[in-house]
């Protein structure tokens, strides 16, 4: 073999990975895996060339064999022989992509190709290695998927026993893809040893976002192992055959440690679960509290279930947050599960402030707790009724909308009626959950005025300086003496605050 300078080799290489890769796309996997062969005795070459490290050949070299189409099990290794300073600055940038979505820097390809790899290997240092090739490539580079990296640091620190971090990895990893039954699974598998009932919460969990049975086939096997270890042998029973049917079903091999499964005793005695997807929501219910047991909680009221826009039910709750009573949402289906939870009912939520509001994720029944007692309570005066809905005057700048549908008693009660409103707030609408008839207090907003009326010829009138609206004096007889409830309200026109009868005391 003739000797090969670093430009000669790389253009070697970029042979080789572009006819892997067209062998890849006609399954050719006997003659790709010859090519592994090739692509590795090409870079023991460039080695003994000695470069000088970092080096632009280098990071060409390492761009296409990080393009191969298999996994190569001895990527590690190289790594390990380049060292973590191998990398040119240019190596830690993104570069341009399609449509302005850029491509990860090649640090961040390197880092997770060879920790996946890493992870399968027994070698102590090569797992070592890739965690501080993930470590350097989140420190300094313009990393475009993070949370994937920590993903698998996680798993690669479970693997070397530091359980408690990889523990807090995966559960940041978590929250950002709920959805993913294998994010789920992953974290009941670095927890198994340390709380099972945990692990079997968190597969359970897992059964139940996972959409495609046939991928999910190891989380059935794991889902029956742990509710057999902890005496629940009819979920254990229905996971067991869940795994070997998808296995038969595709013609898999049935690996040994299911077949036990499958000839245990408690299999062969254990009865029908009749209502798999029940006992796994509740099961599962105890997943979503241990990824948020770092948020905060706050006492709170049961409000309401709504339908959003895309036809997904919401629960509504009621709590104080930076002064007032703040309505807050989240996922009717994830968080009520068993829950029968009645309007203002008292109870504790944990609430997720990482994104653009703030979201409920984890809902329990309060006990020693009132209805509506994390409610506003408001005073106020009905003013007026309208189409459907009445309206209560609070102070000159806020008031609050009843709609006949939600308080079907307010259309019988008279302008004038003092109301306590017990009520929390969505941005600036201030919505009611409970009226309460109350006593009549003047204040610096409310009063009785008791004076002689002076029409208008355009229909309405006033009694000294309070105003008096056409409906309302319409009926009265000008030069007599009433008595009128009046509210401070703010005169548009004038631009200031003056006084205004809303009803007439008889």
């Amino acid at each position: 073999m003739t000797n090969r300078d670093g430009r000669q080799l790389y253009a070697e290489v970029k042979e080789l990975v572009t006819k892997a890769r067209k062998l890849h796309t006609d399954h050719n996997n006997h003659q790709i895996g010859q090519l592994a062969k090739q692509l590795r005795e090409l870079l023991r070459e460039y080695a003994k060339l000695r470069p000088l490290l970092p080096d632009r050949c280098f990071s060409l070299i390492l761009f296409q064999t990080l393009r191969f189409p298999q996994e190569l099990e001895w990527l590690p290794a190289f790594m390990k022989w380049a060292g973590l300073q191998s990398f040119r600055a240019e190596d830690y940038r993104a570069q341009p992509g399609p449509n302005d979505k850029p491509f990860e820097p090649l640090i961040e390809t390197a880092a997770r190709k060879v920790a996946k790899i890493a992870l399968d290997s027994n070698d102590v240092s090569h797992k070592e290695l890739a965690i501080q090739l993930i470590d350097q490539a989140l420190d300094k580079a313009e990393i475009q998927a993070g949370n994937w990296l920590s993903y698998r640091k996680a798993l690669l620190l479970h693997s070397l026993g530091q359980i408690e971090e990889a523990k807090q990895l995966l559960i940041s990893f978590v929250k950002d893809n709920r959805n993913q039954y294998w994010a789920w699974h992953a974290l009941a598998k670095v927890v198994g040893d340390s709380d099972r009932s945990l692990a079997l919460a968190l597969c359970a969990k897992a059964c139940l976002t996972c959409h495609d049975l046939n991928f999910g086939v190891n989380v059935f096997f794991d889902l029956s192992r742990l509710a057999a270890a902890q005496g629940q042998t009819q979920l254990a029973k229905w996971a067991a055959t869940q795994a070997f049917t998808i296995r038969n079903n595709n013609r898999w091999q049935i690996p040994q440690s299911l077949r036990e499964l499958l000839n245990a005793d408690w299999y062969a005695h254990g009865g029908i679960l009749s209502d798999p997807d029940e006992v796994l929501t509740s099961i599962a219910a105890n997943a979503e509290q241990v990824i948020w047991s770092s948020c905060p909680r706050y006492d709170a009221n049961y409000l309401d279930i709504f339908t959003t826009a895309n036809g997904k039910q919401m629960a509504k709750f009621g709590l104080f947050y930076q002064g007032n009573c703040q309505e807050i949402s989240g996922s009717a289906r994830d968080l009520l599960h068993n829950l029968n939870l009645v309007l203002g009912e008292p109870v504790t939520v944990t609430v997720d402030h990482s994104g653009d509001r703030l979201t409920a994720v984890v809902v329990k029944k309060r006990d020693g707790g009132q209805p509506f007692d994390q409610l506003e309570r408001l005073d106020g005066i009905l003013d007026n009724h309208g189409e459907g809905k009445a309206f209560v005057y609070l102070n000159p700048h806020q008031h609050c909308t009843v709609a006949y549908a939600d308080f079907p008693r307010i259309q019988m009660v008279r302008p004038g009626t003092p109301l306590e409103v017990i009520c929390a707030r969505y941005r600036e609408r201030i919505n009611p959950y409970k009226l309460v008839t109350s006593t009549f207090v003047e204040n610096a907003n409310i009063c009785l005025r008791i004076g002689t009326l002076s029409r208008h010829s355009k229909g309405f009138g006033f009694v000294e300086d309070v105003f008096v609206s056409p409906n309302l004096a319409e009926p009265l007889q000008e030069g007599q003496i009433y008595t009128f409830i009046c509210v401070k309200k703010m005169n548009r026109k004038k631009n200031k605050l003056g006084w205004t009868a809303i009803a007439l005391v008889i």
